[in-house]
């Protein structure tokens, strides 16, 4: 699962791109949360762990708080969110560099170069080694994307099997989904796996390569198909 951000302060260009990623992730069937902002400040308001984004598709000229000013808030503590400026104008593009955006796209966007454009994020996130953070008590830890076998929740703890060793959570199995985001898939109400660990699928199972068999629901089986293939 990935999550998409859109901020631009004109409704009709959030609308206008939230139908062109939405058409991508279907032909890429892509997994994907999609969420719009009309203004810098909405976003880093909701979403002030933005960490919890993989892709911000960022307008430059916007009231107030711009996408240039945004994306260097964004840096100081976030070097993997692939930043993909929008702009009617050309005159910016020499910034992004200070920010490490991914790419400029020119308005009126086409969906090809979208698509191209998208693709390459999507590549960069699956390359790049992801650290999680995870909330505890007594503080936040980070583990690695890589390490995670699967998740599992028992009444209102959620146990997170490692490749050596297993750590606890207190959250819903919903909330841990959206913490692991990206490269991770629910197949059972009860069960997160990381699909980076997935040897095999069966109508009932999704067996890993630490040899566990994790239960799947059998509606979720051409799902679980497809992400796998789709992540190989």
């Amino acid at each position: 699962m990935i999550n998409i951000v859109i901020c631009d302060d004109e409704y009709i260009e959030i609308a206008y791109i939230t139908a062109l990623v939405r058409k991508w992730a279907k032909a890429r069937c892509v997994a994907m949360r999609l969420a719009g902002y009309e203004s810098a400040e909405s976003f880093l308001f909701a979403c002030d762990n933005n960490k919890m984004v993989d892709i911000l598709l960022l307008d430059i000229q916007m009231k107030k708080m711009d996408g240039i000013e945004l994306a260097r808030h964004i840096r100081q503590d976030n070097e993997i969110l692939q930043i993909i400026f929008i702009t009617g104008y050309s005159d910016f593009i020499s910034e992004g560099y200070d920010v490490s955006a991914l790419h400029y796209l020119m308005k009126p966007i086409k969906e090809a170069k979208l698509f191209e454009v998208l693709d390459k994020a999507l590549l960069r996130i699956r390359k790049t080694p992801r650290l999680i953070t995870l909330p505890k008590a007594g503080g936040d830890i980070k583990i690695s994307a890589d390490d995670i076998l699967y998740a599992e929740v028992i009444s209102h703890t959620v146990n997170v099997y490692l490749v050596k060793g297993k750590e606890e959570f207190h959250m819903r199995i919903s909330d841990m989904e959206d913490f692991l985001g990206e490269g991770f898939f629910k197949c059972h109400r009860s069960y997160i796996v990381s699909i980076k660990h997935v040897m095999r699928v069966t109508k009932t199972t999704i067996v890993l390569s630490s040899g566990h068999e994790i239960p799947l629901s059998r509606n979720l089986y051409d799902a679980a198909n497809q992400a796998f293939i789709n992540y190989n």
